[in-house]
């Protein structure tokens, strides 16, 4: 696919269309959240996205609008995309609000979240691509220039509107769920890799059906935009230990959690025995669990509080290893009873010599610290075979169950 033009350089067939008609309807997609692509993962990745964001836009041509509206470009390898509107089936008839609110809803519904999907996998959240519109009104004693660069401010406010309303009702919707604890728990097991005996369940939160956040990637996503990520979190948690009271008084219970909520005082001394009583657990049964990321960044921190956990009985695991974080020597002076390794290792070890090396040594790293090796993420018994093999002790997945609703607390 060739790429769009700016829109100056075809100012002469807009010119034309604003004298003939009297006005010019744009529509402008602003897909320039796909920058964060460039920002994280270098401008090849950028231009691979890019290209696909807007060949989303030329396929859908004479689907969600008609062939004879004109696309563009704001600038030289822009991200905000213009489409200049053709004029009515009765060529006497010119483009209203109303027409321009159709079409607008429209891109709103089926182009834009086509766009949106163009940054996979490198942004696994799809990015707003919110959609402005404008007219051109022709004015003798203005230039077209002139005239579109209005109508494409005009089109790039009510995009920024669009935007800034959505943020403003996903807070609501986030600040509504936390004073309200709409937050629900969904239990995965974890077995043991020999023989696969149940002996653990991860907690996994998500908002509840009817929040608008029933997704965990948009729930957690949103609190991290809005600074809300601690409050979410230690509600997520006491959700997670009072509903996993009643699961098989055996296994043990993996639940996520930040450095900095570990320091909560609701979180220690006998605000926590209450708690634990309340919800009829043993800490011995308790697992905190931490991405490597966040163990590598908080290491001081996540050392100085450890201890007091593991003098109750709890015990700690290290999230994502392997994730491409260079902490395995942090790790291993941790020592924490078991590490999780990447679920991106784990996909196709069977037949990837990179992968399979990996988990040999985060295997053999944490045999060599006294850590059980848990491999998560498992969907083929392929993957589950080679990981047995390479003595991994523990796996959780697809494989062996997904994550089950458990019950609400009392």
């Amino acid at each position: 696919m060739s790429e769009l033009s700016p829109f100056h350089e075809i100012l002469p067939s807009l010119e034309a269309r604003l004298l003939e008609r009297g006005s010019l309807g744009m529509l402008l997609i602003d897909a320039s959240s796909l920058e964060a692509v460039e920002t994280e993962y270098g401008s090849a990745a950028f231009d691979e996205v890019r290209a696909r964001a807007i060949n989303a836009l030329v396929e859908a041509s004479g689907k969600e609008y008609r062939r004879n509206d004109l696309i563009a470009l704001d600038e030289p390898g822009g991200l905000r995309l213009l489409l200049f509107l053709d004029a009515k089936r009765r060529q006497s008839v010119p483009l209203g609000a109303a027409d321009l609110r159709a079409a607008r809803a429209r891109l709103q519904k089926l182009v834009a979240p086509a766009l949106a999907r163009a940054a996979f996998p490198y942004l696994k959240i799809p990015p707003r691509i919110p959609v402005g519109q404008g007219v051109a009104v022709a004015n003798p004693l203005v230039g077209t220039k002139r005239l579109v660069d209005r109508a494409f401010l005009g089109a790039l406010e009510t995009a920024n509107l669009e935007r800034r309303a959505d943020e403003l009702m996903t807070l609501e919707r986030l600040q509504d769920l936390l004073v309200r604890e709409q937050v629900v728990t969904a239990y995965q097991p974890i077995v043991q890799m020999p023989d696969r005996m149940v002996v653990a369940y991860e907690a996994l939160s998500r908002g509840a059906r009817g929040s608008g956040l029933e997704r965990a990637d948009a729930l957690f996503g949103a609190a991290e935009q809005h600074g809300l990520l601690v409050e979410l979190d230690r509600l997520c948690r006491s959700r997670a230990l009072l509903s996993s009271g009643r699961l098989p008084s055996h296994a043990r219970v993996f639940v996520n959690t930040l450095p900095t909520t570990i320091r909560d005082p609701q979180f220690r001394g006998k605000p926590l025995i209450d708690f634990l009583e309340k919800a009829n657990l043993a800490p011995r049964r308790i697992v905190v669990e931490i991405t490597e990321k966040l163990v590598i960044q908080n290491y001081a921190l996540f050392l100085e509080t450890m201890a007091y956990f593991t003098d109750l009985g709890m015990s700690f695991a290290v999230d994502d290893v392997g994730a491409g974080y260079s902490g395995l020597e942090s790790i291993a002076r941790l020592k924490p009873a078991y590490l999780k390794i990447d679920m991106g290792l784990v996909r196709d070890v069977h037949v990837s010599v990179v992968n399979r090396e990996m988990v040999r040594a985060i295997t053999a790293l944490g045999h060599a610290i006294g850590a059980r090796v848990l491999a998560e993420g498992i969907e083929s018994e392929e993957e589950a075979a080679q990981l047995l093999e390479l003595g991994v002790d523990l796996g959780q997945g697809f494989l062996f169950g997904r994550p089950e609703l458990g019950p609400e607390p009392a």
